[in-house]
C-alpha cells in the first residue's frame, strides 16, 4: 500500500536521497515492484538531467548498485528501468572514486594468503560492477571479501552474526558478474591462533568446488 501510494504521488517530496535510499533497499531485497521501479527510474532521470549536483556521491553509489541489479540479475525485466548510459556512467564513476582504507585485518589475510598462492592483488577494481574487492585472482574470477565487523549485523540470540545488506549485496552482484566469492569473517579469522592454521584456512577456502 505505501509503495502504491508513493506511485500514485509521483514521489512528491522525495529527496535525492530518499529516492536513492528506496530504489537500493529494492535492490538489496531482492524485490521486483514493476510500476514503482518505473517510476522511480523516470523521477531520477529527470532529476539527473535537470541538476545532478543535487545527487551526492553516496546518493549516485547507491543508483549504481540498483542498476547493477536490474542489468545483471533483472534480466529483460531490468532492462526497461535503466537509466541513460551518461548517468550511468555518472553513477559508476561514484563508486569507482570512492576511498578506499585497508585494514590491518585484510593485511594479514593478504600476508597469510601470499604463502599459499601467489597471484592475488589487493583491491582490485572489478571492471564491470565497479567494486573494490579486497583481494582477487582475475585470471580465476575468485574474490576474496575479508569482513570485518562493520559487514555484519549485530549477534543474534544465539550468538550468531548475519551480513549485512551492503555485504549481501555486493556478493550477489559479484556472483552475477561471474565471481566466485569466498568471505573471511573476522571472528573466524581471529579464532586462528597460528600461521599454520591460516594458512590451512586459507588453502581450504581457495581450493576448486568439488
Amino acid at each position: 500500500a505505501v509503495a502504491e501510494a508513493a506511485v500514485r504521488g509521483g514521489f512528491a517530496g522525495f529527496t535525492p536521497q530518499n529516492l536513492s535510499n528506496t530504489v537500493w533497499a529494492y535492490a538489496t531485497a531482492g524485490h521486483y515492484h514493476q510500476a514503482l521501479l518505473a517510476e522511480c527510474s523516470r523521477v531520477i532521470s529527470d532529476s539527473l538531467a535537470q541538476d545532478p549536483s543535487m545527487w551526492s556521491t553516496q546518493d549516485r553509489v547507491q543508483l549504481h548498485q540498483w542498476q547493477l541489479w536490474l542489468s545483471l540479475e533483472r534480466g529483460a525485466d531490468g532492462q526497461q528501468h535503466l537509466l541513460s548510459q551518461s548517468q550511468r556512467k555518472l553513477c559508476c564513476d561514484a563508486m569507482q572514486g570512492t576511498e578506499v582504507t585497508i585494514s590491518r585485518l585484510q593485511r594479514s589475510v593478504a600476508i597469510a594468503l601470499a604463502s599459499v598462492q601467489s597471484g592475488f592483488e589487493e583491491e582490485y577494481l572489478e571492471p564491470r560492477t565497479g567494486y573494490s574487492l579486497d583481494l582477487a585472482l582475475p585470471s580465476t574470477r575468485v574474490a576474496i571479501e575479508v569482513d570485518g565487523p562493520s559487514h555484519f549485523l549485530l549477534p543474534d540470540g544465539r550468538g550468531a552474526r548475519k551480513p549485512n545488506g551492503p555485504t549481501l549485496l555486493k556478493r550477489r552482484l559479484l556472483a552475477a558478474a561471474g565471481w566466485r566469492v569466498i568471505s573471511v569473517p573476522f571472528f573466524e579469522w581471529d579464532a586462528l591462533s597460528t600461521a599454520s592454521e591460516r594458512q590451512t584456512y586459507l588453502e581450504m577456502a581457495v581450493a576448486p568446488p568439488q
